[in-house]
């Protein structure tokens, strides 16, 4: 029986998006609460994928035969399937997608034994000590959905994602106000800089404190704007890690600041020739790394791969980054929190960052109302 992937996938996704539990069954609530628990105390969690597999096949088509789960050892049997391409192709990528647990985390969870072995379920491939209950009473219930409609499948394949939900791993926000999410944190960012650019103040500070997040604020410099820029190389500067990570007069004392990484934040369109005049001022002040954040709706394309290898040639690193949401998505990436804490973290940094440039009291209100959510 060829049962295809996309058939598959909308048959999930209706189950996997229903909201009312008024769809749930008691009786099928009651047994894969109990038969999760079984698999929890017997330590054998690839029974939960199996009996997952299986009841999607029979929502699919009440025809299957859920006991031929490899069609190459069921010759001559029009109603076998295989579990394994349906639960690799569709139930492992939907649960992650919808967030309920299968019980193990590979792709393949029943390239595992018993399943791995056994040439059609209930041929007395041997099972471990640990899980024999577990699998006998899914055994159970393939007998019992064996005999089932599809709609009476579909009720249990939706009570299958509810109880499993609740053994999926999630993490709590932060006590921060924020719980943005990534698209949500990106495009608050994007609307406050072009509501106004207040000379190119809103696009600094949301660089900076994006910085302060990656490498901590006792690392990150940002000067005021329209500063000299003889003492920083770019508009948001991170200096090397040292013992020493706070008091100016301490570090002037041991010499010149060392920077590790230099960045340009530019709100206007950005040329080549601008960058390079950039490279350069780095390269004199012992930059090795240099990026440009160029954010301007107007600004023109040119040819980044020649000017990457230019600052190549020089020994210089240079990295351009078009638009927020490669720049945020890099630098959150890269930072020691998990994305969600780093974006509440990032709209606490922000804040701090658009006072010390002297950013408008609008601004602030702005700033606040885009990223703080209920």
């Amino acid at each position: 029986m060829k049962i295809t992937n996309v058939l598959a996938a909308i048959t999930l996704r209706a189950a996997a998006s229903s909201k009312t539990t008024t769809e749930l069954s008691p009786l099928w609530l009651e047994k894969i609460q109990r038969f999760s628990l079984l698999c929890d105390e017997g330590s054998s969690k690839t029974h939960i994928a199996f009996l997952g597999t299986a009841i999607l096949a029979k929502a699919i088509d009440s025809e299957v035969d859920l006991f031929a789960v490899k069609p190459k050892h069921a010759k001559g049997n029009l109603h076998s399937y295989s579990a394994r391409t349906l639960c690799h192709g569709v139930l492992v990528p939907l649960a992650a997608e919808f967030g309920f647990s299968l019980g193990v985390t590979g792709r393949e969870p029943l390239n595992n034994q018993p399943y791995f072995r056994m040439n059609y379920l209930g041929d007395d491939t041997p099972v471990h000590a640990g899980g024999r209950v577990a699998f006998d009473f899914m055994l159970n219930l393939i007998h019992e959905l064996q005999s089932a409609t599809t709609s009476e499948a579909a009720e249990a394949l939706r009570c299958f994602v509810y109880v499993r939900r609740g053994y999926f791993t999630t993490y709590s926000q932060s006590e921060s106000q924020s719980s943005l999410s990534f698209p949500e944190f990106v495009t608050a960012v994007e609307r406050f800089v072009a509501q106004n650019s207040e000379g190119g103040r809103r696009a600094q500070a949301v660089a900076a404190g994006l910085f302060d997040v990656f490498a901590g604020p006792l690392q990150v410099e940002s000067g005021r704007i329209n500063d000299p820029s003889r003492k920083y190389p770019g508009d948001v500067c991170v200096r090397r890690a040292s013992p020493i990570t706070h008091a100016l007069e301490v570090r002037e004392v041991d010499g010149p600041i060392q920077w590790e990484k230099a960045v340009e934040v530019r709100d206007k369109p950005v040329s080549a020739a601008d960058i390079q005049i950039f490279v350069a001022k780095c390269l004199s002040m012992g930059v090795r790394e240099a990026a440009v954040l160029m954010v301007s709706p107007e600004q023109s394309v040119f040819d980044q791969t020649a000017l990457q290898d230019w600052a190549a040639g020089f020994g210089q690193g240079l990295t351009l980054f078009s638009g927020w949401a490669q720049f945020i998505d890099q630098v959150l990436f890269w930072a020691a929190k998990p994305k969600p804490e780093a974006i509440s973290e990032a709209v606490s940094r922000i804040q701090k960052r658009l006072a010390s440039v002297e950013a408008s009291p609008q601004s602030l209100a702005l700033w606040e109302d885009l990223t703080i959510k209920g």
